[in-house]
């Protein structure tokens, strides 16, 4: 142990009240890394240590000026002997080091991130001396360092012979394993990146792949794995998973065995790289492992295979199937999870799901109940109207949205359980959807009618998201939509009401009174504005921490849902032009200069400014799209300006809202092609997102008109690959959609 504190000579010296990191000044960081130098016990250690990541290193991307002045003393910290947390400063070094290998333009060249890669290049020899101390967690923690910076060193071919020779006398047969297969993963990508080391890399992983010295058959695996990264003809799928399951290949040396080998299946599809059919093959041959964890992480890598690529579902769904009567309880759950990811394809099983629903694991339970959501069975409809009920921390959860590309298993989202049930059988849902938006409405709990906090938004929405789902079934919630339009939410209202129509007729005088409140708030909120845009603007920003109020232009968007919603109850036409002219005439002072800051605002006055005009623009172009041609063509002129002006906004609802509706109200699909042309264009390759879902509907209303983006079209419709941004059921769900929207745009443009 060390006897004295670290020195940290020089740390006064930097200026760092002048620096920044990621929650502004860093004043603060010259104590933190001084209480990090003080040796001996210090319970708050590892809480300023996480601390300083989250502020030095945040969620990288960039090098903030306090990040690249830290390193060099992390250095420092790093080489003291037996200071404790070495190991979990070294693993904070080594973020820094990877951030190069992945970092974009403009930031890769920023003077700090330049900074950062000279104080590294310089601590090359203490890091490399790092690879013979005493502690197993330092030299693990660095050897993964050092792979990642030779990645981009100048001295990438000393680091890679270091790491290599260091094999040789290492006794911890894990950290030999992780040396062969890290040292894979950078040899690849310095291969892909085109970067000066991938010679020297490879070479240093080679020399790995052939030392069959001691240990050589628990190192198999880790060969086979390494080999493979370098030329995936030097072992297959099957080489792989002989070796994982071999009894020489020691459990606790491969992360793959971690948790009774619940990642044993996605760490092997991980070693095959873009092989799809060798995916497939792990899958089916681990499903049914004798080890419940191994099956589980079966399930996992299912789930991933499904998410990534289309031909995955039909495939696995009949192992999926199978999994519904595996003795583990958690792997039942899983089974039925991905049957109601995979929508239709799932639904051979309806029958075993529909047992499922007694099953005495209750999560295992409530997912046969998503899945035959999903698939429109009936059978799932006493589950949903008992979720309506009763709120339960165990039961169906809330929407959530989850990036990446592996499945993600989470608690089934009601309103999307609802909504998919609901087309089939409405008239079962409608009754207890009733009874749950009553309850929301005098702030009741469904339990024991307890009174609660009244206005539960995302409860409302929910509910009116399901009886929109509906069809014409929820127009026997009419009373509580009408109650709904009264209680100061009739947006929420309209979502249901309009799809109604006619048959909501009873509600035109809520409606009526509901728009003529919005329009005299909006009247009173923009005669309170001062007279200048800027002003307003600024009078309309907020805090970015804390929602804003409603504003007049809220009113006016209230204004103009309630307004559209009203004609299509009574085609009162004469109506919903007033309601929009006094919209364009009360808001016209807002707009002007607007689309001077070409997507780049300078303060929170001007997006919020570029906001509200955007919002306007669309929701006046969705009540004059509902008219069609005729008395909307002149008022089309303003939403028409604002999306000429405002190209880089292309990329948005409010301007695929913008440009079908200037299609259907003038005819002219010039426009409207250019703007979804640009979204479906936009990103090649990268994943859809629910923008471009939003394009492929608009593409079905123009016809023959749409056979110039007939070659995107195919592209959708026909690859192999999924399109849309999401983990989990959600990332698949789109996907279809997309597939189907794209489907139907080229059976329109064919006619």
């Amino acid at each position: 142990m060390i006897a004295r504190p670290v020195p940290l000579d020089g740390l006064d010296a930097v200026p760092w009240a002048d620096l920044a990191h990621a929650y502004g000044s860093a004043a603060d960081v010259p104590a933190i890394l001084r209480a990090l130098a003080r040796p001996g016990p210090d319970p708050e250690r590892e809480e300023r240590l996480d601390e300083l990541d989250a502020a030095i290193y945040h969620q990288g991307g960039a090098v903030y000026a306090a990040g690249a002045a830290a390193l060099p003393f992390l250095l420092e910290l790093a080489a003291a002997p037996g200071l404790p947390l070495r190991a979990a400063i070294v693993e904070l070094l080594g973020q820094f080091a990877a951030l190069p290998n992945d970092m974009r333009e403009p930031w890769s060249s920023d003077e700090h991130a330049r900074s950062c890669r000279a104080a590294l290049t310089a601590g090359h020899d203490l890091l490399v001396a790092l690879l013979d101390d005493t502690d197993p967690a330092v030299r693990a923690a660095v050897a993964d360092l050092l792979w990642e910076y030779a990645r981009w060193s100048p001295r990438a071919q000393d680091a890679a012979r270091a790491l290599a020779d260091r094999d040789a006398v290492e006794p911890d047969l894990a950290l030999r394993v992780s040396l062969r297969l890290a040292g894979a993963r950078a040899a690849a990508g310095a291969r892909a990146s085109g970067s000066p080391s991938a010679a020297p890399l490879t070479a240093a992983v080679r020399r790995l792949v052939e030392a069959v010295g001691r240990d050589a058959d628990a190192l198999t695996l880790a060969r086979l794995a390494a080999a493979r990264r370098l030329d995936p003809a030097a072992a297959t799928w099957r080489d792989l998973l002989d070796a994982a399951l071999a009894p020489a290949t020691p459990h606790h040396a491969y992360p793959a065995w971690r948790e009774d080998g619940a990642h044993l299946a996605t760490a092997l599809c991980a070693l095959c790289g873009d092989d799809p059919a060798a995916h497939l093959d792990v899958v089916r041959a681990l499903i049914g492992h004798e080890h419940p964890r191994v099956r589980a992480g079966a399930l996992q890598a299912a789930g991933d295979a499904m998410l990534r690529r289309r031909s995955a579902v039909p495939a696995l769904v009949p192992l999926l199937g199978a999994a519904l009567e595996d003795p583990e309880p958690e792997n039942r759950a899983r089974a039925a999870d991905l049957l109601a990811a995979a929508g239709d394809a799932g639904a051979a099983f309806d029958d075993r799901l529909a047992a499922a629903l007694d099953d005495p694991h209750r999560p295992a339970a409530l997912r046969a109940a998503w899945a035959l959501a999903r698939h429109g069975d009936v059978r799932a409809v006493p589950a949903l109207t008992h979720a309506l009920d009763h709120e339960e921390d165990d039961g169906f959860g809330p929407s959530a949205h989850y990036g990446g590309n592996f499945y993600w298993f989470t608690r089934p989202p009601l309103r999307e359980a609802l909504e998919a049930c609901a087309p089939a059988h409405g008239p079962l849902l409608v009754p207890a959807l009733r009874s749950a938006l009553a309850r929301c409405l005098t702030g009741r709990r469904p339990a024991d009618g307890a009174a609660t906090a009244p206005a539960d938004l995302p409860r409302l929405h929910l509910l009116c998201d399901a009886l929109a789902a509906c069809g014409p079934a929820a127009a026997e919630a009419l009373p509580e939509l009408a109650a709904l339009l009264d209680a100061g939410h009739p947006r929420l209202a309209c979502t249901v009401i309009e799809a109604l129509g006619p048959a909501a007729g009873h509600c035109r005088p809520h409606l009526e009174r509901a728009e003529r409140t919005a329009l005299a708030a909006a009247s009173a909120g923009l005669s309170a504005l001062p007279t200048t845009p800027a002003d307003s603007s600024a009078a309309s920003a907020t805090s970015p921490t804390r929602p804003r109020p409603p504003g007049p232009v809220d009113h006016c968007l209230t204004a103009l849902t309630v307004a559209r919603t009203r004609f299509a109850v009574d085609g009162d036409e004469v109506a919903l032009l007033r309601t929009v002219d006094a919209v364009l005439t009360s808001t016209a002072v807002l707009c002007p200069g607007v689309e001077e800051t070409h997507g780049r605002p300078r303060s929170a006055a001007a997006v919020s400014a570029i906001r509200d005009t955007a919002a306007l623009a669309s929701a006046v172009a969705r009540c004059l799209a509902a008219l069609g041609p005729g008395a909307g063509a002149s008022r089309m002129r303003r939403p028409e300006q604002w999306l000429r002006a405002n190209a880089w906004r292309w990329r948005s609802h409010e301007s695929v809202a913008v440009a079908r509706a200037h299609r259907r109200v003038t005819g002219d699909s010039g426009l409207a092609l250019q703007v979804l042309g640009r979204v479906l264009e936009t990103r090649p390759g990268a994943a859809y997102s629910p923008i471009e879902l939003a394009a492929l509907r608009a593409l079905t209303d123009l016809g023959p008109e749409a056979r110039s983006l007939a070659p995107l079209l195919r592209a959708c419709r026909d690859r192999d690959e999924r399109l849309c941004d999401g983990g989990g059921w959600r990332g698949m769900a789109l996907d279809e959609e997309a597939r189907r929207r794209a489907a139907a745009a080229l059976s329109a443009g064919a006619r």
